[in-house]
């Protein structure tokens, strides 16, 4: 994707923070998480934190995980160990 220039924002004061409005046309919602970066050349760039499988998967319903596990393609719990990933006592 192309970058893209969505307008020119001005920094204000919220509290002890300072914070910049991000319009609702870049797809970010309440609640998102963004990671906020600090260039070498002084610039910030804000992109929306990737989500951790592990992290949502308690959250998922049965047929939410169903979908995951088609989307991969094999279903990660009926495979065999190929090296010393399981120990037997």
């Amino acid at each position: 994707m192309k970058e893209k220039v969505l307008g020119t924002y001005t920094v204000r004061k919220a509290g002890n923070a300072n914070s910049v409005t991000i319009p609702v046309s870049t797809g970010l919602k309440k609640g998102d998480s963004v990671v906020l970066i600090l260039k070498p050349n002084g610039n910030l760039e804000i992109k929306k934190e990737k989500s951790n499988f592990w992290d949502e998967a308690p959250k998922m319903s049965v047929q939410e995980k169903k979908v995951q596990i088609e989307d991969l393609g094999y279903d990660p719990l009926g495979q065999k160990a190929k090296g010393k990933e399981r120990i037997e006592d």
